[in-house]
């Protein structure tokens, strides 16, 4: 008799309970879960993508927006972040050690290796569906995996989402869009045209037959300008230029709206480029992001909120964890313009542990753009370099508070500034 060779579908479980789980992958949480681990806790992070980085890696954002003060360049944002920039050097991914410009590629290598030097689990093709919580705690997350549906139960969890998925889903208050009407800033596709020569291009007059394009109805982009960047392959041009307006970045069919939109402005851009500006005639358009880039969306009640006010005045909050001189730069979230407001020189602006962590919940901390903000101060606390050192701060604390059996609120976020110093951050 043959012998059959059908299967039957059984779905994995995970019985053991591991200290920290970090739900998203980008540069924040990559970060905190590589923090946590390296304090010993048995970490995993939870990654949609198969690779990890986030808006750096599948978001195609780049360059990493400026890191250091106005003037005198002293850096403000260091620990984890340096550590990554130096690796992306040694391996051949950038020009310098310190350097803002990198090849994604390389990146996502230095992310795993990092992950893999502290010993943190990371499941790739995983994505948060569903939360258990009992009061003001969450007991577990289900992920939707190739495996099937996962379990995993932790003690302690960051919310890494950049859209606060894991909070909102918990059933926690969280706030979103500009306080007067709830619009988010707008979603942009980056993509990259190759064969460009440079040395005949002219960024100002390409700008000006831009806005005359647009005043004659032949542009239907509303962004006001474009927006480009050198990219570390000779004769990339980076863009940065799409904008789709009065999108909800937290609704499925919004989003599937706006990527299409963002492609097909992408479409309209390459072929203007390539018709109309010298030095792209022989443009190509060579790749696109595997997803457009969300500036704004959920953010948590934290126990703190910080303020377009505390960033202009550059406040050193006592509980500060992380630093930042980057513009308030709101993308308009209803039509054209860009509003920036550049930080005084010499200077930084601070993040307070309390920003991450949200009122109702004892066992939840956040990292990345979700923290408690005003929806004028997120545009300036949002980009990579501080949402990467707001990772580390995060999976440190988390470690923190699994030694001491306590809640994200109490955890001693002096000895907490005192381990990230140690590690060579900057709070």
């Amino acid at each position: 008799m043959e012998k059959s060779t059908e299967k039957h579908f059984v779905p994995l479980t995970l019985e053991q309970a591991f200290d920290v789980a970090v739900v998203g992958g980008g540069l924040a949480g990559t970060m905190a879960a590589v923090a946590a681990a390296r304090e010993g806790k048995k970490v995993v992070l939870i990654e949609k993508y198969g690779y990890l980085g986030g808006m750096a890696t599948a978001g195609l954002v780049y360059p990493f927006m400026k890191h250091t003060e106005n003037g005198s360049g002293k850096p403000a944002n260091a620990g984890l972040y340096f550590q990554l920039l130096k690796e992306i050097y040694e391996i051949g991914g950038s020009d310098g050690a310190e350097s803002r410009h990198y090849k994604e590629e390389f990146m996502k290598v230095v992310l795993d290796r990092m992950t893999k030097r502290y010993g943190v689990q990371v499941l790739f093709h995983s994505k948060l569906c569903s939360v258990e919580r009992a009061e003001r705690r969450i007991q577990s997350i289900t992920v939707s995996t190739v495996s099937g549906k996962i379990q995993i139960r932790a003690g302690r969890f960051v919310d890494a989402t950049g859209n606060a998925d894991l909070t909102a889903f918990a059933g926690f208050a969280y706030e979103q869009g500009r306080e007067e009407d709830g619009l988010c800033q707008p979603m942009t596709l980056c993509f990259r045209l190759g064969n460009v020569d440079w040395s005949r291009f002219d960024h100002a007059a390409a700008n000006k037959l831009y806005r005359e394009f647009q005043a004659a109805g032949k542009i239907q982009n509303p962004r006001e300008n474009i927006l480009i960047f050198h990219h570390p392959f000779d004769n990339v041009m980076h863009m940065n230029t799409t904008r789709a307006i009065g999108i909800d970045p937290t609704n499925v069919f919004d989003v599937s709206k706006a990527e299409m939109l963002l492609r097909e402005q992408m479409l309209e851009m390459y072929r203007f480029m390539k018709e109309n500006i010298p030095g792209l005639e022989n443009c190509e358009l060579i790749s696109s992001a595997a997803e457009s880039g969300i500036r704004e969306s959920r953010r948590i009640v934290g126990l703190v909120k910080v303020t377009a006010d505390d960033l202009i005045h550059t406040r050193k909050f006592e509980d500060s964890i992380a630093r930042g001189t980057y513009a308030i730069d709101i993308h308009n979230p209803s039509g054209t313009g860009t509003y920036l407001y550049k930080m005084p020189e010499n200077d930084y602006y601070t993040i307070p542990y309390r920003a991450l962590v949200p009122q109702d919940a004892d066992n939840l901390i956040v990292a990345g753009r979700c923290i408690c903000t005003t929806h004028e101060a997120l545009a300036a606390v949002r980009i990579m370099p501080i949402t990467t050192c707001m990772g580390e701060a995060a999976g440190i604390a988390a470690a923190m508070a699994t030694d001491a059996d306590c809640t994200m609120a109490q955890v001693d976020v002096q000895a907490l500034r005192e381990k990230i110093v140690s590690y060579g951050g900057l709070v």
